[in-house]
């Protein structure tokens, strides 16, 4: 990360948006401690298509979007998620689990 302090002069970043590679947040962490590490959105949704199956994201991709775009703070984010996981019977996928798990690193409403 040395390099990266040199050609940003000004000290820590404030933010850092990075996708989910895990060195990359081990190292933020690290030589970064003060700085807020978001996580890409674009590299989250785009894996929706991957991650559900392809009937569900047909179905709910669009109340998914509302969800994530649409909402003003943290509480109509949660209950809105919560309601689209629920109609689409995924209360138990593992990795919208864990999106939702992350939602402070990449919801706007969570900014």
């Amino acid at each position: 990360m040395l390099g990266f302090t040199k050609a940003m002069p000004g000290g820590e970043p404030r933010t850092i948006i990075t996708n989910q590679d895990a060195a990359m947040i081990r190292a933020i962490s690290i030589d970064f401690p003060t700085t807020f590490h978001r996580l890409c959105i674009w590299h989250i949704t785009s894996n929706f298509y991957v991650k559900l199956p392809h009937s569900t994201y047909k179905e709910y991709w669009c109340e998914f979007q509302k969800a994530i775009w649409n909402t003003d703070n943290k509480d109509e984010f949660d209950a809105k998620w919560n309601i689209v996981v629920t109609m689409a019977g995924l209360t138990d996928h593992p990795w919208l689990s864990s999106m939702f798990d992350l939602r402070e690193s990449w919801v706007p409403a969570y900014a």
